[in-house]
């Protein structure tokens, strides 16, 4: 993520009229971390947030590798019950801030559960991300969408 933009998201479609929505912004870096909170006018999340790693192995948050590097399709690794797999490294995705070119689509699948579909847009961050889990009853749904981007 780009420590100097304010990323905000709604909790669902973009079409959701219902949905909530926050405000992530930069809060500062410790021990390699980029630490993110949600901004206080957020109410119903306020004291969110986490932390952001880039290594040589990958993007991490907190200890979770969310893009293993080399980035190419078809790379995979686990987590506990998760298994994550690069799905395709050149989607073109429109959402509400804009459309964005050579996105990630990063898949995870919880054994016994369903999975999440994130989408990562270079130099942004996650601009989308989907589910399909026993919750949904076999639909996939939209759970996250970047609605807006902004300069700090």
């Amino acid at each position: 993520m780009n420590t100097k933009k304010t990323y905000t998201y709604k909790q669902g479609a973009a079409s959701d009229k219902t949905a909530t929505s926050y405000t992530l912004e930069f809060w500062r870096k410790e021990n390699g971390y980029n630490y993110w909170s949600t901004n206080i006018t957020d109410m119903n999340v306020e004291g969110f947030g986490f932390g952001e790693e880039e290594t040589k192995d990958g993007l991490y948050q907190e200890v979770v590798k969310i893009i293993g590097y080399p980035v190419k399709k078809g790379k995979s690794w686990k987590d506990g019950d998760s298994t994550y797999e690069i799905r395709a490294v050149n989607w073109t995705l429109k959402t509400p801030v804009g459309t964005f070119k050579n996105v990630v689509e990063v898949r995870e699948t919880i054994k016994g559960y369903g999975y999440y579909t994130f989408f990562y847009a270079p130099n942004v961050g996650l601009i989308l991300r989907t589910s399909k889990t026993q919750h949904t009853k076999g639909k996939t749904i939209t759970g996250l969408t970047l609605m807006e981007l902004k300069n700090k």
